[in-house]
């Protein structure tokens, strides 16, 4: 029975928690290069209606004729070139992930669509690239660590 109220005095003592804010990852990825270099890669991968051209998976990737912010009314909204909102929203939705990963080889944008014999983890949609000299493998792990450019 002592060391109940042991444990409960000890829980007792611990009411204040505090959690640093994690550092937004936006923050010091380039957004252009993102747009010129990244997005071309995630709309033709990626951004299938059964994939993440769905509002509501992790990685969501707004494209012509696909997932759109606003539904498109007709095929000309359907069509339209993409707003700087679904521009800017896609760049938050890849960006998050560079929250999660010690490394830019160990991000999920990376990892997950890998082949299992190049260290990838299971995809879904199988592998994008075909290994870690993959060029589209390349360019976002260029925008990761901040060597990207636009050509």
């Amino acid at each position: 029975m002592t060391s109940r109220w042991v444990l409960l005095g000890a829980l007792a003592a611990c009411t204040e928690v505090a959690n640093a804010p994690a550092a937004d990852p936006s923050a010091h990825l380039d957004e252009t290069v993102f747009r010129c270099s990244v997005q071309p890669i995630l709309a033709r991968q990626c951004s299938y209606m059964a994939c993440h051209g769905q509002a509501g998976t992790a990685l969501r990737v707004y494209t012509l004729g696909k997932l759109r912010q606003t539904p498109p009314q007709n095929i000309d909204d359907a069509t339209a070139p993409l707003t700087d909102a679904e521009q800017h929203a896609n760049f938050l939705s890849a960006s998050g992930f560079a929250a999660t990963a010690p490394t830019a080889d160990d991000n999920w944008l990376l990892r997950k669509p890998l082949p299992a014999s190049a260290g990838g983890f299971e995809h879904a949609g199988g592998a994008i690239y075909t290994g870690a000299t993959d060029a589209q493998y390349a360019a976002i792990r260029a925008w990761l660590t901040g060597a990207g450019t636009c050509n």
